[in-house]
């Protein structure tokens, strides 16, 4: 192991990337010049477009060019390879007024070794454009290393998200960045801090965990990670021997190849605020694993949007986020010019909540009169308790523009499990059946084809002409699933805990280890006349969800446990309806994908080891 005593650059450590840094500027309320905002009378509480259709008329496309290659950074300073966009963990942010048009162009430059990629944007609908959904063995085939492809969809929902690769586990590598779109706002502020990523940090390549996670040692599904980070930035402690708690999970001639280099007192982020203004925080948490609990010391979150739905507010002072799931707070600053306090994020180590072995990462937020030579002093006035993963309660979180599901919906059982498959591989099971992506064979060109011949591990459930379902998902698993939905947003019937260790029972399925069986859902739903809306949502350990989506958006919409490594392990399924209406929808250039892929997967064996989502 090399100890390097010396501070590093901001290249060393995310590359080009200013999130987090002084540096970085406020967003604006809305993008170009417009005398008032240009989605007119539109507000939170009188349009949603998800049901209503209210989508400002724009005619501007906005314009992104992504590069994704292999580096290094020592993002908490601990030296690692990663994949950046640009150069920059995170990746560029990525901003739009609600109803414009974005525009992507991806180059993917993976190399030494190669790989496939795309981009997904999380939480965008893409109504009229499944096309762009960007997952490879849904939409498209991967983009092949070496080509480009141009993602081009409108902004449909207005707030706060993310994009990422969709391949493998690669987003954990830093194939990650921000979507902000500019939208109006349940309560009034004045400045906009930008995005705040929260994450969970591995310095084990992703692809060695995912070669030993999906395999035949229960003990190290799922892995701990080692560090947490905000917008890209935190601090190991360099005198932990060895420098990962993810070693287990490599096999001996991975490790003999690996030297640790690690530097004491890495930057932290730092984020400015103005005395007596009101910021609005676009908080994420695009991990890999952990829960995050988000608080800022001495002061008061409010909640005005959960994901893209905006949100009766109210106030908190702890805001806890699965992967995948992201929440806009506002936060009136003291009158003191000179205060220095800290922010600070936590994922406490171990399961139900998937933590960090090294849990809570802070980041400095200085006032404009204070000292930005000395870190903050303030001490932690938040709490929580760790072992309850669970979203706020459903009665806190009540949509601002108010919808009333339908009464004549479908529902399909869901149960999850984590069973034993026939070649003694651990896999995160979906109604039995683990998920398995062909890359070369998308599921939605199939059915825009009228394929509706799907193999078994492809996980399809085709329902029709369908006009609602409900989802009604038990999890058998002491571990916690934050489950995201593809191209909708859903209500949230119902979430309810269970309890029950890892092998209360004798014997599971196929010999597997045996858990006790999940809480199920008696049907009750809270707040029946307009139940939270959201596009991802805890399941709780041995619990259970209840959620419900209109049918009114035709395609192929994945629907997955967001940790990358149940979802590398096949806790996913594709949701497919009313398939004679997809060929009429723009189709683009998507087909291209396909054509490149199977050029360059005749000539090359792609190693993929789990299910490839």
């Amino acid at each position: 192991m090399l100890y390097l005593p010396h501070p590093i650059t901001n290249e060393q450590q995310v590359g080009d990337s200013i999130l987090g840094t002084l540096c970085a500027p406020y967003l604006p309320q809305w993008l170009d010049q417009y005398p008032t905002a240009p989605w007119g009378n539109l507000t939170t509480n009188n349009s949603d477009a998800t049901v209503v259709g209210d989508i400002p008329i724009t005619n501007v496309t906005r314009y992104y060019e992504f590069t994704i290659s292999r580096g290094r950074i020592s993002a908490d300073g601990v030296l690692r390879d990663v994949m950046l966009i640009n150069n920059q963990f995170p990746g560029p942010v990525v901003e739009a007024n609600w109803g414009d048009w974005i525009q992507v162009i991806v180059h993917n430059n993976i190399s030494n070794p190669f790989e496939g990629t795309s981009v997904h944007w999380h939480g965008q609908v893409q109504k009229n454009s499944p096309w762009e959904d960007g997952v490879p063995g849904a939409t498209q085939c991967p983009i092949a290393p070496g080509h480009t492809y141009t993602y081009k969809y409108q902004a449909e929902l207005h707030g706060s998200s993310w994009y990422h690769a969709h391949y493998s586990a690669q987003f954990t590598a830093g194939v990650a960045g921000p979507l902000i779109v500019h939208g109006p706002s349940a309560l009034p502020y004045d400045i906009d801090l930008g995005p705040v990523m929260l994450s969970d940090w591995y310095h084990i390549p992703y692809f060695s965990i995912v070669a030993d996670a999906v395999g035949t040692n229960l003990s190290l599904i799922p892995p701990t990670s080692d560090s947490v980070l905000i917008n890209g930035r935190g601090r190991f402690n360099c005198s932990d021997a060895s420098y990962s708690s993810s070693d287990e999970w490599l096999s001996s001639n991975i490790k003999s190849n690996i030297t640790w280099t690690c530097v004491d007192d890495a930057p932290l982020s730092s984020f400015r605020f103005q005395a007596g203004k009101t910021h609005r925080i676009r908080l994420m948490n695009h991990g890999a694993n952990g829960v995050q609990r988000f608080s800022i010391d001495n002061h008061n979150l409010t909640v005005i949007a959960t994901d893209y739905v905006p949100t009766v507010p109210y106030t908190t002072d702890v805001v806890t986020l699965g992967v995948g799931q992201r929440t806009d707070v506002l936060v009136t600053a003291l009158g003191t010019r000179d205060a220095a306090i800290w922010m600070r994020t936590s994922a406490p180590g171990g399961e139900p909540c998937g933590g960090s072995s090294n849990p809570e990462t802070l980041a400095a937020i200085y006032y404009q009169d204070a000292d930005v030579t000395t870190l903050p002093t303030s001490s932690s006035s938040a709490s929580y308790n760790s072992s309850d993963c669970s979203n706020d309660v459903l009665t806190l979180t009540t949509p601002e523009f108010a919808i009333t599901p339908s009464s004549n919906s479908w529902t399909q059982d869901l149960s999850l499990t984590l069973e034993l498959n026939s070649s003694g591989i651990f896999e995160f099971m979906v109604n039995g059946q683990a998920f398995h992506s062909d890359f070369n064979v998308p599921l939605l060109p199939q059915a825009a084809a009228g394929n509706l011949t799907f193999h078994p591990e492809w996980n399809v459930y085709n329902f029709e002409q369908n006009t609602s379902i409900i989802l009604n998902l038990t999890n058998n698993m002491p571990l916690t699933h934050p489950f995201h939905l593809h191209g909708h947003n859903f209500y949230v019937l119902a979430v309810g805990e269970g309890n029950g260790p890892l092998g209360a029972t004798s014997e599971g399925p196929n010999g597997g280890p045996g858990f006790t069986p999940g809480a199920t859902w008696d049907g009750t739903v809270v707040n029946p006349t307009n139940p939270m809306r959201r596009d991802t949502i805890i399941i709780p350990p041995n619990g259970y969800a209840a959620i419900q989506f209109e049918l009114d958006n035709p395609g192929v919409w994945p629907f997955h446990c967001h940790v990358a490594w149940h979802l590398s392990g096949g806790q996913a399924i594709n949701i497919l309806y009313k398939h004679e209406d997809i060929p009429a929808l723009p189709y683009g250039d998507v087909a291209e994908t396909c054509v490149d892929w199977e050029y360059y997967t005749n000539h090359t064996v792609v190693d993929q080891i789990d299910s490839g989502a």
